[in-house]
């Protein structure tokens, strides 16, 4: 046989080229982003905790700060050209664009936090597994995704596991499940405009699009973070030591955080924002079975049952993706 046809015998039947590629990268993009999450979770914990440093928002905004600089660094040195120069001058762009990304992001982080203050971990817990079904809701009001009854089927299923295996004491205050549903519907508004610039007619590629967005991210945390976290001296003076105490566990988060960011914007690219918003969920249900299954983990039988039943759903749903 010719060399198209030997190529074409090594690809799954029914499969062309470009299809075996698009699985390939569906399949790299959710490693990279499962990698990356509980590594960046894990050393997070470990500067929260061990080092002494209680501000979860600034410490994300380290990572954002650090994926801005690189992005910024490859487009000034040419390395990744710019395939749309006319939106940095592009007020409309800022405005529509880059701007609500960016407080998004902000928004987000600042009250899930505060909602901890009302609400606990349990219900906060429940409450966020809304945030697959809001974003499912979002990418087919915008016209960005089409699903179709599996598919649906699949994401309500997860919710409903997701929150079976948090559910514990419910403690309710009608300000944390304002605060707490604010948050859901600013992270799934956040990961459906990322997904309208990453993909379909005009989209921006992944460094370009950080390119924009990340400084004023950056900005937007930091402002957060101010304003929440550090707003007296002694925690401004204490976060400060903290960096520059342990400078290299703090360059790793950034790292990681990078990793994070790039991941989980493949995943968008490439598989769409609820896909990303699942994977979390079934990567920790499975984590969780793996923990119980080995006697490391206690759960009582209908969390068991919650987690058992995230996962096997988002299984049907990752089939149904890829097929």
């Amino acid at each position: 046989p010719t060399a198209m046809g030997r190529r074409q015998m090594l690809l799954p039947m029914g499969l062309t080229g470009g299809q075996m590629l698009s699985r390939l990268a569906l399949i790299v993009a959710c490693s990279a982003y499962t990698v990356a999450g509980p590594a960046l979770i894990l050393l997070n914990n470990h500067i929260m905790n061990g080092l002494s440093f209680p501000y979860p928002i600034a410490l994300s905004a380290f990572g954002v700060i650090f994926s801005a600089a690189v992005c910024r660094l490859l487009i000034i040195t040419g390395l990744v050209p710019l395939t749309r120069p006319e939106l940095t001058c592009s007020r409309g762009f800022l405005v529509l664009n880059t701007l609500p990304l960016a407080a998004l992001a902000a928004l987000t982080l600042s009250l899930g936090n505060s909602a901890y203050i009302y609400l606990s971990v349990a219900t906060c817990q429940i409450l966020k597994a809304l945030t697959p079904g809001m974003t499912l809701f979002m990418a087919y009001a915008l016209r960005i995704e089409e699903p179709n009854g599996i598919i649906i089927g699949c994401v309500m299923i997860i919710c409903i596991g997701t929150a079976m295996a948090s559910s514990g004491e419910m403690g309710l205050s009608s300000l944390g499940l304002f605060l707490q549903l604010s948050a859901n519907l600013s992270e799934a508004c956040r990961v459906v405009l990322s997904q309208r610039l990453l993909s379909g007619t005009g989209a921006l590629p992944l460094v370009e699009m950080q390119h924009h967005v990340a400084p004023w991210q950056s900005v937007f945390l930091l402002a957060a973070s101010a304003a929440v976290e550090l707003r007296t001296p002694s925690d401004r003076a204490a976060a400060l030591h903290a960096v520059a105490s342990y400078p290299l566990i703090f360059a790793c988060a950034s790292g990681l955080g990078l990793g994070l960011q790039v991941g989980a914007l493949l995943v968008i690219k490439v598989a769409g924002s609820v896909t990303m918003k699942l994977l979390g969920i079934g990567k920790n249900g499975a984590l969780v079975l793996f923990q119980a299954a080995r006697g490391a983990e206690n759960l009582l039988s209908h969390q068991l049952a919650g987690h058992a039943l995230s996962t096997v759903a988002f299984f049907v749903y990752s089939l149904v993706r890829l097929g």
